[in-house]
């Protein structure tokens, strides 16, 4: 297979490139919309001492981070894709936006599961599809954001009981 010309590279590598930047400013958001949401959960729970309501806040900052973490997880994938186009890797489709191309762990469909596995690989494999690796939890862009959080909100449930 001949080498793609260098522009439709370019495009290729600017079309993953978007993606990538879609990734990041959606997991930007998440925490910018994270902040309000635990001011007004533990705030409340403070100052009217309601556990219940801390409670609430530490479930949201739970919710937040599966959300950022399953955008890093996208994006570590995306990113991928776009080395591998960027060496001239010629396992991947010109134009291709599936990052399974450029990793072969990554499985996006059920046909991807071999027909005789059995049930605990084929569970294994749509609980691996929706739950982000420890890597990806060990970020330093999930861990110590989320965990602060997490921190402040046990503070707050033990000390509004």
């Amino acid at each position: 297979m001949t080498q793609p010309a260098r522009e439709d590279m370019r495009a290729h590598l600017s079309m993953i490139q978007t993606i990538i930047t879609r990734m990041s400013t959606a997991s930007s958001n998440a925490k910018s919309w994270l902040l309000p949401v635990v001011t007004a959960t533990y705030g409340f729970a403070m100052t009217k001492p309601s556990w219940k309501i801390g409670l609430l806040g530490i479930v949201a900052v739970l919710l937040f981070a599966f959300i950022d973490a399953n955008y890093l997880r996208q994006e570590r994938a995306y990113r991928e894709l776009y080395n591998r186009v960027a060496s001239g890797d010629e396992r991947v489709p010109l134009f291709s936006l599936n990052p399974s191309d450029a990793n072969d762990q990554i499985l996006t469909v059920d046909d991807d599961i071999p027909s005789n596995a059995g049930w605990k690989q084929r569970l294994k494999v749509r609980v691996d599809r929706w739950i982000p690796p420890w890597k990806v939890w060990r970020s330093w862009s999930i861990t110590p954001f989320y965990g602060a959080f997490l921190l402040v909100g046990i503070g707050v449930v033990c000390t509004s009981r």
